[in-house]
C-alpha cells in the first residue's frame, strides 16, 4: 500500500507540474492573455520564510505561514470580498440555541493523493485539533462534538453559543485526510510530504527552509473552479521595491506611502488594505511598580503626538491615528464615543505633575525610570523618546532579538514594548483573545491576562450574544474599559499597501472583514480560482 500511495504521489506532483493554458474567458483576464502567449502562468510574490507549511509547524509570528497553509488546505467556509461564502460545506443550518451546526459537504472532491474528502474526515480532523491544538486562532474549546450525519453531513455541537463560530473556527480550521493523520501521535514531528496533502487548490512542489523560498503548483483536480494560474511562489527577497523593479517578482506589500507614490510613477499598480485592519501599539506591563496606575498611562498618552508620528511614519498625511478602545474607526464595530486621548502636554505636565514626579534643575522627571523594548530598529520608540522629553522623561530603547522578544512579552518582562500587528479587521472577539491570553500571534502579546472582572465578564458576555445589536453594545462597552484602564494604546493604525502589476495578475481584492480572522493581506486563494 506504501508503494501505491507513494506513486500516487509522484503521479500528483507530475499532474500539478503541468502547465495551462487555457482560460474560459479571456476578455476578463488581461493577465490570463499574457501569460497565455508567454506559455506559462507564474505568479511570484515577496514575502519571508514562514516555516514549513503543514498545519501544526508554520510559523505564528505573522499571518504567512496560515496563508500558505490555507493553499493547501481548505476549511468549511471561506472569504471572499463580499464576506463569508460557502467551502468544503456547501450550506448549513443553526440550531435556535445556537447550539448545533449541521453542514452539507460538497461531494466528489478528493485530497491531492486522490483519495475522496467524505464527512469521516471532518469528524477526525475537528477531534484531532482538540487534541493537538492549530497554531493559528481557533478555539477549539468550545466544541463539543462533531458526529457524522451521512457520507458528507456533519454535526458540530458546541459547549456554549459561540457568535464568531463560522469565521473564527469553521473558516480557519483546515481539514486533514484522516487516512494520513491518524497515524500520526506527534504532528509537530511530522514533516513529510504526506503532511502537505490536502483538499486545496495548490499542492507544494518545493520548499527551500534554507532561502525561505516556497514553489506551489495548481491542483488541477480542485473542486471548487479551474485554478487560474500555474504556479504560485514566495521568494524571501531582500528588497521587494528593487525585486519588483527587476521583474523578479509579480507583487510585494509595504506600509510606506512614499514607496507607494514612487513605485505608481514606475507604471505600477496598488491595492490599499480596506479596512487598516493593522495596528502599531504600545505594550504596557501593568505589573510595573509605577505603570501599574493607569493615571500615568493615561498621561504617556497624551505626551504622545500620535498623528504626527503616524504622518512621518507612513509618508502620508491621511492616517488613522489610535485610540484606547483598539478597534479602528473603519471597523463596523467601532464604538465612535470611546476616549482618544488627543495630544495634549499641558494635560500631560499637569497629570505627572499631580502624580508627584516632579523635575529636577536638569528637568528631568526624578523616579520614573523607564525603558521600551523593540525587536528591531523601531522609529516609533525614538520618536516616543523625543515627545517624552518635552514632560521630563528620559526613556530608555533597548532593541533585544526576535526571539528574545517574544519571550519578554510572554513572561512580563518589560517596561512598555512597541508591537505591529494584524487581526483588526475581522470579528471583536481579538480583544478577548488579546486580553485573555489565547491569541495566536505571539506579537499580540501572550503575558499575564488583563486582570480586569468587568473587562472579562463582558468579553464572555459578548462571545455568546447571537444578536448582533446586542453584542455590540456589549463590544462597545468593552471598548470603554479598555479605553479607561489603558493596558495598550494603539498609536497608529497602519495601512498596507500591495504593488504588482495589472498585466501580470489583475485578480487581488480585498477580503471583506480580512482573511479568515481578519487577516487584511491579498493572497486569498479566491482569488486564483474562477
Amino acid at each position: 500500500m506504501k508503494k501505491w500511495f507513494l506513486i500516487a504521489v509522484v503521479f500528483l506532483l507530475a499532474l500539478v507540474g503541468c502547465s495551462s493554458n487555457t482560460t474560459s474567458n479571456k476578455e476578463e483576464s488581461q493577465s490570463a492573455t499574457k501569460q497565455e502567449k508567454e506559455g506559462s502562468s507564474v505568479i511570484k510574490i515577496g514575502w519571508k520564510n514562514d516555516g514549513f507549511p503543514s498545519p501544526f509547524t508554520f510559523g505564528s509570528q505573522g499571518p504567512g505561514g496560515f496563508l500558505r497553509n490555507s493553499l493547501l488546505f481548505d476549511s468549511l467556509t471561506w472569504k471572499d470580498d463580499k464576506g463569508v461564502v460557502p467551502w468544503l460545506a456547501k450550506e448549513w443550518s443553526v440550531s435556535e440555541d445556537g447550539l448545533q451546526y449541521t453542514f452539507s459537504l460538497e461531494e466528489d472532491v478528493q485530497f491531492h493523493d486522490g483519495q475522496p474528502f467524505t464527512a469521516d474526515d471532518v469528524v477526525f480532523t475537528y477531534e484531532y485539533f482538540k487534541k493537538h491544538p492549530f497554531p493559528w486562532n481557533a478555539d477549539m474549546t468550545k466544541v463539543k462534538s462533531v458526529e457524522k450525519g451521512g457520507e458528507h453531513q456533519v454535526v458540530i455541537s458546541l459547549e456554549q453559543p459561540f457568535a464568531p463560530f463560522i469565521t473564527e473556527v469553521a473558516g480557519i480550521l483546515p481539514i486533514i485526510p484522516k487516512h494520513i493523520w491518524e497515524k500520526v501521535d506527534q504532528p509537530l514531528d511530522f514533516k513529510e510530504q504526506d503532511s502537505l496533502v490536502g483538499t486545496g487548490p495548490f499542492a507544494l512542489a518545493q520548499y527551500d527552509e534554507k532561502s525561505g523560498n516556497y514553489q506551489f503548483k495548481r491542483n488541477e483536480q480542485f473542486f471548487k473552479g479551474n485554478v487560474i494560474i500555474d504556479e504560485l511562489q514566495y521568494l524571501n527577497v531582500e528588497n521587494r521595491l528593487l525585486s519588483l523593479q527587476n521583474n523578479e517578482i509579480n507583487a510585494g506589500m509595504t506600509f510606506n506611502y512614499h514607496d507607494v507614490e514612487e513605485m505608481k510613477k514606475n507604471g505600477f499598480d496598488v491595492i490599499k488594505s480596506e479596512p487598516t485592519g493593522s495596528a502599531v501599539r504600545i505594550l504596557f506591563n501593568l505589573d510595573h511598580p509605577q505603570l501599574k496606575d493607569k493615571k500615568l498611562r493615561q498621561a504617556l498618552a497624551y505626551a504622545l503626538n500620535r498623528e504626527e508620528m503616524a504622518k512621518k511614519l507612513t509618508g502620508n498625511d491621511k492616517v488613522l491615528v489610535g485610540n484606547g478602545g483598539i478597534i479602528p474607526p473603519d471597523s463596523p464595530w467601532f464604538n465612535k464615543d470611546v476616549q482618544t486621548y488627543d495630544y495634549s502636554l499641558q494635560t500631560a505636565e499637569k497629570m505627572l505633575d499631580e502624580l508627584g514626579y516632579k523635575k529636577n534643575s536638569k528637568g528631568v522627571r526624578d523616579g520614573l525610570d523607564l525603558s521600551i523594548i523593540v525587536s528591531s530598529t523601531s522609529q516609533e520608540a525614538e520618536l516616543m523618546k523625543e515627545m517624552l522629553k518635552d514632560v521630563g522623561i528620559d526613556l530608555q530603547v533597548k532593541q533585544v532579538d526576535p526571539a528574545a522578544f517574544t519571550t519578554a512579552i510572554g513572561e512580563n518582562k518589560y517596561d512598555m514594548t512597541i508591537t505591529g500587528h494584524i487581526g483588526l479587521s475581522g470579528d471583536p472577539d481579538f480583544l478577548r483573545l488579546w486580553f485573555m491570553g489565547a491569541a495566536s500571534n505571539s506579537y499580540a502579546g501572550r503575558g499575564k491576562v488583563f486582570d480586569n472582572a468587568d473587562f472579562q465578564r463582558l468579553a464572555n458576555l459578548q462571545l455568546a450574544q447571537l444578536n448582533e445589536e446586542e453584542r455590540k453594545q456589549t463590544v462597545n462597552e468593552m471598548q470603554k474599559i479598555l479605553a479607561e484602564e489603558l493596558p495598550t494604546l494603539v498609536l497608529y493604525h497602519r495601512p498596507f499597501y500591495f504593488i504588482h502589476k495589472q498585466e501580470d495578475f489583475d485578480g487581488w481584492f480585498n477580503t471583506y472583514g480580512g482573511i479568515a480572522d481578519g487577516i487584511p493581506l491579498w493572497e486569498n486563494k479566491a482569488a486564483f480560482i474562477e
